[in-house]
């Protein structure tokens, strides 16, 4: 059997939202005979844009589009343009929305990307967001390009930006699909599967859940394709059944002997009231008897709350729901009935004594990371603790000069993923508050400035749109995150 590789499809998807302007963007990179490249998606809410009356009598709004790519403190890249909307006879009416593709071709290596997003016509400043892109294509290794959402597929009349292997691809430009939405389409890329494979070979695309990674039954298609340099992919699933959630889109490539060689994921996001599950809780109490529960002793509606908030690190989005919407009112025969369903799903022979492992390490995180204000769980280093286990390092910083304190806790796997980091810092330098200013794990946050914001203590005034601290005297941040 071959090493599975697996790999992850960062892609940025963001709702950049300032003074009445809304833009969602996102991007994914892809290689070429001449070369990779970064390919962005932009869409531009008609409403929410200025619009201004043209030469000719109609209605316009302009927006300006700033992209910078550097290494370290060289420019490779800048592409500035302006990005005009469709006119409009009567800005009463609804505007259109707008979306743009561009192309900016960039070697591989790691860059510092700026976006800088102004409404020419608007007296707001513009709008300024950084990340960090990594591009890393090789000549002779089987890889999966970054992957494309799709809101619509047609055959290509007339070659344009939206042009791919004969398809014109109208970008869906988030990762969030609503309950009004289907189905799920994508296009990537596979590469070099003639020097890997040189056969015939399998790509099986699935969905599975985020928190658990299990795979979702009937929501599974597979294509055969033939091995070649660059080989496309368009896929699409039927979501329309699919409940309210977190999600990855699943990518694996199989030989013939059915042998996986390579896996990609994407996360996504469902949003489906009407398929998410049904509990009628008077049937579910009928059919237990919660008193010959272990939940049946917790009469104590206070305790109760309390137990029940403490399991939302570990929840589903479903029972985070329960959790932030309903535990105010509900009663304690509501709480004792959630309480040993949560656990009964999670083990149905001994609920018990998973619980009571549990409850330890709330414990744990409660001594260690209580404050006036929180219970353990409700911290960051406590819910982070809860969720993904005890981390394998942590680095403790409380008196660097130039730095808040803060901790770099290091984990070598977490679920599919290695080598992640969660970086938590103390902005009030006493007490115990701690934030998670930034982690590179997949659905945590992502700060791509935090050594500038870690060293922000005795730099109250600097740039922000610079990723990098200065070199501040006893700073050892970057490096501990680095090693």
């Amino acid at each position: 059997m071959k090493t599975i590789l697996i790999s992850l499809s960062f892609t940025l998807i963001s709702l950049l939202s300032f003074s009445n302007l809304e833009v969602y963007f996102m991007y994914a990179t892809f290689n070429s005979p001449s070369g990779p490249y970064i390919e962005t998606y932009l869409s531009t809410i008609g409403n929410s844009a200025k619009f201004v009356r043209s030469a000719n009598g109609s209605f316009v709004s302009e927006i300006e589009i700033t992209m910078i790519f550097r290494k370290v403190d060289s420019v490779v890249a800048v592409n500035k343009y302006t990005l005009k909307s469709p006119e409009v006879i009567d800005t009463a009416a609804r505007k259109p929305n707008f979306i743009d593709l561009q192309r900016v071709s960039l070697p591989s290596g790691i860059y510092n990307f700026e976006l800088h997003i102004k409404d020419i016509h608007s007296k707001q400043e513009a709008y300024k967001f950084n990340d960090i892109i990594h591009i890393d294509y090789a000549a002779d290794k089987l890889q999966f390009s970054g992957t494309q959402l799709i809101e619509d597929i047609t055959p290509s009349q007339n070659e344009t930006a939206l042009t791919k292997n004969g398809y014109d691809l109208l970008p869906y430009i988030s990762n969030f699909y609503p309950e009004n939405f289907h189905k799920l389409s994508f296009y990537t890329e596979i590469y070099n599967s003639d020097q890997q494979i040189g056969d015939d070979f399998i790509v099986r695309y699935y969905i599975e859940q985020f928190e658990t990674y299990k795979e979702i039954e009937s929501y599974s298609r597979f294509k055969k394709l033939n091995s070649a340099a660059v080989v496309p992919l368009i896929g699409e699933i039927n979501i329309e059944t699919l409940p309210s959630g977190n999600y990855n889109l699943v990518m694996e490539i199989k030989n013939r002997n059915n042998e996986t060689m390579l896996k990609n994921k994407f996360f996504f996001q469902r949003s489906n009231p009407e398929m998410d599950p049904k509990t009628n809780l008077s049937d579910l109490i009928a059919q237990t008897d919660i008193n010959s529960t272990f939940a049946g002793d917790m009469d104590n509606r206070d305790s109760l709350k309390l137990y029940v908030s403490c399991l939302r690190p570990i929840a589903d989005m479903n029972e985070r729901n329960f959790i932030d919407y309903q535990l105010k009112p509900a009663s304690v025969e509501v709480l004792q009935n959630y309480f040993i369903e949560f656990w009964l799903k999670r083990n149905n022979v001994e609920p018990e004594e998973l619980w009571k492992q549990y409850k330890e390490q709330v414990d744990f995180v409660d001594k260690h990371y209580r404050t006036p204000i929180n219970h353990g769980f409700e911290t960051d280093r406590g819910r982070v603790y809860l969720q993904y286990g005890a981390p394998n390092d942590i680095y403790v910083s409380k008196h660097e000069p130039s730095s808040y304190p803060y901790e770099i806790w290091h984990y070598y796997r977490v679920s599919d993923e290695n080598n992640k980091k969660f970086i938590f810092y103390n902005p009030n330098i006493a007490g115990k508050e701690y934030e998670l200013l930034h982690s590179d794990l997949t659905g945590e946050i992502k700060t791509p400035n935090w050594e500038r914001i870690l060293s922000k203590r005795n730099n109250a005034l600097y740039n922000h749109d610079d990723l990098n601290s200065d070199d501040s005297w006893g700073s050892r941040a970057k490096q501990e995150y680095d090693r």
